[in-house]
């Protein structure tokens, strides 16, 4: 039995990308190109992962990072009922919350936030 070679991360990311086009089910790509869906789901979430990336680190300005936009709904509350003043919450996808205050780094939420979404 021969060992395959490992594949470079250039040849992974064409694969995730052929995979985006193709319009298959993950099963159906990988029985179509010899892979096994643990790799196709490797090479993906490193694609997530360098894309997240990529994302923190090509703001317009420093700290500035492009997130996708999502629905947003204020609700006021008086200080004396929430008990914290200068806290902000944010609820992501799948009810997960990350509560800051006042003075938080960016940079920082806006990795922690990527990290919270891809899991």
């Amino acid at each position: 039995m021969q060992r395959r070679r490992r594949r470079s991360g250039t040849e992974a990311a064409q694969i995730v990308s052929s995979y985006s086009q193709s319009g298959l089910s993950r099963s159906q790509f990988c029985g179509q190109h010899g892979l096994s869906l643990s790799t196709l789901n490797r090479y993906c979430q490193l694609a997530r992962h360098r894309e997240a990336l990529r994302s923190a680190s090509t703001g317009k300005s420093p700290g500035a990072v492009a997130l996708p936009l999502a629905r947003v709904e204020f609700v006021e509350k008086p200080a004396a009922q929430t008990g914290q003043h200068g806290q902000l919450l944010v609820e992501l996808a799948g009810g997960r919350r990350v509560a800051v205050s006042s003075g938080f780094d960016a940079a920082t939420l806006t990795r922690l936030i990527a990290v919270l979404e891809q899991a």
